[in-house]
């Protein structure tokens, strides 16, 4: 039981830490989606579609020579928030851990 336990605490502080990690993403984007553009953004969507809009429009209205600028500060964040959301919906989709998930409340992105 106690390995069973230990298991279960293991994935729940992996899951924990891979939203941490999209929930940092997603604030290093909107400060450079604030400095790179005069879009002003009150609270960066956690839904993909929603995020994947406010890129877009970041993308769109930004100069030639913020190029780099936006792409170190906008889209590395961006390519790495939905590669982590891709796995934590692979891990919580897999069994055993689809049953952490669910006793530790765990929803998909």
């Amino acid at each position: 039981s106690a390995a069973i336990i230990l298991f279960i605490m293991a994935v729940h502080n992996s899951l924990k830490s891979k939203k941490s990690q999209i929930q940092e993403l997603q604030l290093l984007m909107s400060e450079g989606i604030k400095t790179l553009t005069d879009i002003s953004i009150n609270e960066m969507p956690s839904d993909t579609q929603k995020l994947s809009e406010k890129f877009q429009l970041a993308k769109i209205s930004i100069t030639e020579s913020q190029e780099e600028e936006f792409h170190q500060k906008v889209r590395k964040p961006y390519q790495q928030i939905k590669l982590i959301k891709s796995q934590y919906n692979q891990l919580i989709a897999r069994k055993p851990y689809s049953f952490v998930a669910k006793i530790m409340g765990h929803q998909p992105f």
